[in-house]
Order: structure tokens, then C-alpha cells, then sequence
């Protein structure tokens, strides 16, 4: 029986596998048309099980010899180079049974690529089609634009020396390749392994489904397509987890599995995946903060270093021309990871005396707008603390409620989810208890048009969920006092909460 693989290159005997056509194709046109190019993908976006798949289907008619350059950082001169790169190839040929009769220490430099190349050709009739994984770990510039300049000379003679094609794979866009004149590798020839669409993340759970009989439940295919967003590794992890974990033995994954699966990829699991991501965004940590906790401020201009590291990384993407963390996933656990310090806080947010009580009602619900009226008082007793003097982004307010509510609400079992899913946008938080779901939406400091805007945005959302009431809260440093209003439209309420954020500085507080 398959399963859903969390690791290395997938293998189709062993692994539900979900094939890419489109990516596919445009890789198959470029080698039969003798085009070198690039391929690149954040890691574990399937570019390793795309190549490899690229060479089952060309190997009966070209030699494919796909090797890494996993350990050629460190190597310090042409003979080094040479004597890796050959022992690489013949290892790769001796899988495959040929052998080709080539002595290393004939061999002292890149230059002398061309006759290898000539060598198999000799050897196998075949025309090589040359798969390089793991090209930027070539660290060292000399060598790889001796490499490269090989690769050009061949490449302008490629019919003669029987070099078919080169294809360059890295993590990140192979951009000085790309701008150097002296290479082959045509810009406009560059492929990027897309994330799965949701037709494709659906395929691949119903092969699950037909192979064992476990059904996944609608909404539950919906919120590992929305938390992943097709991310190849994510969506196999939060599947292989929901199998084997959390509904392991069951017939139905629903989404109460879901829940638990999430949480622990956010607060327990570690992924190597999202700590993979999350040490690339500690690099550009101050850009980072700003684009979690200041939403939409931060123009995307792939000529900004920065932006460029983190873009190529996989942790930030270009949203409508701003920077942004496109994945739910990783945005909520770099917003776990990035959240401010507010350490201590909870013991002014719940004392001794705080229990979840008074804040349940007879029928069981949690009745939001008293548990409102406490987190007032808190905010009175240390707003000049929290707020005073710091410039807080929207994202810091977020936080603050986020911890104030969730100290009360996970009393009852319940759970408060930053940044979710509501039909084609994102609330701020969400609150899920005892069945029920609160929808909560978040503005810092805006204009009387934002705030209009905000009004019809928590409606659209209360609208798309089913739901009878929301809440909108605003922080505002310009209002002398807070505030609540309740407005009411066609059988739905809208909670409007203002609060003060402009207090004496803390020294002046008693």
C-alpha cells in the first residue's frame, strides 16, 4: 500500500504521486530541442521528484545522468573539480550498467569536459542529457565560470559533442548565471516548479481515498489545500499526519483531526521544512517584522537583496505588488515564532481570581462581548506599559488579543486560530469553542474609509461562514476614549470595539 511521502524525491511504487503535465512538457520541448536551462524551486517543491521523473521519460531515447553538487563547495582547484564530477558520472553510469572505459587521472581540468562527454557517446550511442542538482552549492566563482564557459563552448557545438542538454537545479533563481553573458542558460528558458494546484492537492488525497477506503471529509480537503496552499511537502505532511496519527484506524478524517494536526505543526512538531523557513527569515529578521505585523506596507521589488533572499527562499511571495507570506502555514508559524515579548503580561491579563465563568452563557456560548469588557480593563491597567512610545503594527495589537483571549478560551477547551481561512480571504482570529466559531477582525489606526471598508469586509466574512454576528476591534491612538457600537442589518450584529492606545507614558503611571 503507498503512502504520503514527507521525504526526499518521491518514488511512485511506494508514494501517492501527482503528476505536473504542464512543467513536464515545457521541460521535454527544451530538450528536444537541444535548450540548456534552469529549473528552481524552494526545497521539498518537488524539483527532485520532477527531474527524476524527467529522466524515466527520456531514458530510452537520450542518457540522462542526473547528479548533485551537494558536496563541491570547498573544492579548491581544476584537478579536485575534474576528478569529482568523473567519479559522479561514472557512479551514475554504473547504475545503469555502462561502462565507458575512462581512467581519472587522464583527465586535469574543466576544459577537458567535452571529451568525457565524447567518451559516453562513444560508449552508449546516446546523446546525454546532463542534470545538475544542488547548483549553488558550487561556492567556488573560478571554478564555476571555468565550468560554465566549458558548457558554452560545448553548447555552441552541442550536435557534434552529442551534449543534448544541461539542466542547472537550485533552490533559488540562478540569477548571475543568468546575467552573465559567457552562459548558456537563456533567461527566458528558466522553469520554476509551481506549488500543486487544488485540482492536483485533490488528486492526491483521493488516491488515498481509493486505495484504502478512509475517506477525508470535504472541508478538511479544503483546509490542508488553504494551510499548505499547495506547497508539495506541507500538503503530504499535514495528510501523512491525519493518516497516521491523528485518525489512524478510522474511516473518517474530519475536521476536528484537522484541528489537532495544525496545532501541533504550529506549537510541537519540528518540521524540517518550516524550520527551514524560519531560519531563512531569521537572516532579514527587522523586514520580517514588518511584513508579518504591517501588513501590505512592504512593496515587493525583486531588486531588493532582501526581498530577493526571502522571495527565492519560499517564505515570502509578491501579493498584488506587496510583499506577503503567501502559505497559512508558515505565516502562522513565523508569526508564533516573530510574536513580540511581552513576557508577564498573563498575569495581568487573568489573575487568581480570573476563571472562564462569567464569561459562558446559560446555552453554552461564550459570550465575547463580557470577556471584551475584561480585556478593557486589562488594557487600562497596562496600556501606558504595552502601547505607549513603541510603534506597534497591526499584526502586535493582533498578538496582544490573541494571548488575552486564548488564556480564557483554551480554559474551555476551546482554541483562538490566527490569520484563517473564510472563504476567499483571511479573518484575523477566529475563535472555535464548543462548536461554535467567532470571527474577529483587526484594524490599527485607520481613516474614516478604511473603517468603512473594514465594516463591509467582517460583514462579507460573516456572510461567507453562515454566521449571525462578528466583531470587529480597532486600536486607534487618536481616540480620547474607548468605545462600543452595535449595528444590525438584516438578522446580523456587528460588534464595533474601539480601543484606546494613546496613555501617559509608563513613568507617569502610579
Amino acid at each position: 500500500m503507498r503512502r504520503f511521502c514527507t521525504s526526499g524525491p518521491v518514488d511512485k511504487k511506494t508514494c501517492y504521486y501527482v503528476e505536473r503535465p504542464d512543467i513536464m512538457k515545457e521541460a521535454l520541448d527544451h530538450i528536444e530541442n537541444w535548450r540548456y536551462f534552469t529549473v528552481s524551486a524552494p526545497r521539498q517543491s518537488g524539483k527532485t521528484t520532477l527531474l527524476k521523473d524527467i529522466v524515466e521519460k527520456t531514458k530510452e531515447k537520450y542518457l540522462p545522468i542526473f547528479i548533485s553538487f551537494e558536496d563541491y563547495d570547498g573544492l579548491e582547484d581544476e584537478k579536485e573539480f575534474i576528478e569529482v564530477f568523473l567519479e559522479d558520472i561514472i557512479k551514475k553510469l554504473k547504475n545503469q550498467n555502462i561502462k565507458i572505459g575512462i581512467k581519472k587521472e587522464e583527465y586535469k581540468n574543466v576544459r577537458e569536459i567535452n571529451k568525457i562527454i565524447d567518451k559516453i557517446y562513444e560508449a552508449t550511442k546516446k546523446e546525454v542529457v546532463l542534470m545538475i542538482d544542488e547548483f549553488e552549492k558550487f561556492d567556488n566563482e573560478k571554478l564555476m565560470n571555468k565550468f560554465l564557459h566549458t558548457i558554452r563552448k560545448i553548447y555552441h557545438d552541442r550536435e557534434i559533442y552529442k551534449l543534448r542538454s544541461v539542466i542547472l537545479i537550485s533552490v533559488g533563481y540562478l540569477s548571475g548565471i543568468l546575467e552573465d553573458n559567457a552562459s548558456p542558460f537563456n533567461i527566458a528558458e528558466h522553469l520554476e516548479v509551481p506549488y500543486f494546484t487544488k485540482e492536483q492537492v485533490y488528486d492526491l488525497l483521493s488516491q488515498h481515498e481509493k486505495e484504502t477506503g478512509q475517506i477525508f471529509e470535504e472541508k478538511v480537503k479544503e483546509l490542508i489545500w488553504h494551510n499548505a496552499a499547495g506547497q508539495p511537502g506541507l500538503t503530504n505532511g499535514l495528510a501523512y499526519d491525519l493518516v497516521m496519527k491523528k485518525a489512524k484506524g478510522e474511516k473518517i478524517i474530519t475536521e476536528k483531526h484537522f484541528e489537532k494536526t495544525l496545532y501541533d505543526y504550529i506549537r510541537k512538531y519540528i518540521d524540517k521544512n518550516m524550520e527551514n523557513i524560519i531560519s531563512k527569515a531569521k537572516k532579514e529578521k527587522e523586514l520580517m517584522m514588518k511584513i508579518l505585523f504591517e501588513p501590505e506596507s512592504v512593496e515587493f521589488d525583486i531588486s531588493d537583496d532582501r526581498i530577493k533572499f526571502l522571495y527565492l527562499n519560499g517564505v515570502i511571495d509578491d501579493c498584488d505588488g506587496k510583499c506577503c507570506v503567501k502559505v497559512p502555514l508558515y505565516y502562522k508559524k513565523l508569526y508564533n515564532h516573530f510574536k513580540p515579548q511581552i513576557n508577564g503580561e498573563k498575569n495581568y491579563m487573568a489573575t487568581i481570581k480570573d476563571t472562564i465563568k462569567p464569561y459562558i452563557k446559560e446555552d453554552g456560548s461564550l459570550d465575547l462581548n463580557k470577556l471584551m469588557k475584561r480585556y478593557i480593563r486589562y488594557i487600562k491597567e497596562r496600556g501606558a506599559v504595552m502601547f505607549k512610545g513603541r510603534n506597534y503594527y497591526e499584526g502586535v495589537y493582533q498578538y496582544n488579543l490573541d494571548q488575552f483571549l486564548g488564556l480564557y478560551v483554551e480554559a474551555a477547551d476551546g482554541k483562538v486560530y490566527p490569520e484563517t481561512h473564510v472563504g476567499g480571504g483571511r479573518i484575523d482570529l477566529l475563535i472555535n469553542m464548543r462548536n461554535k466559531e467567532y470571527l474577529i477582525e483587526i484594524k490599527a489606526n485607520i481613516t474614516g474609509n478604511d473603517y468603512e471598508k473594514s465594516k463591509k469586509q467582517i460583514k462579507e466574512y460573516i456572510k461567507r461562514k453562515g454566521l449571525k454576528e462578528g466583531w470587529l476591534i480597532i486600536y486607534s491612538n487618536t481616540i480620547k476614549d474607548f468605545e462600543y457600537i452595535l449595528e444590525e442589518e438584516n438578522g446580523v450584529k456587528l460588534h464595533i470595539w474601539f480601543i484606546k492606545t494613546n496613555f501617559e507614558s509608563p513613568s507617569k503611571v502610579k
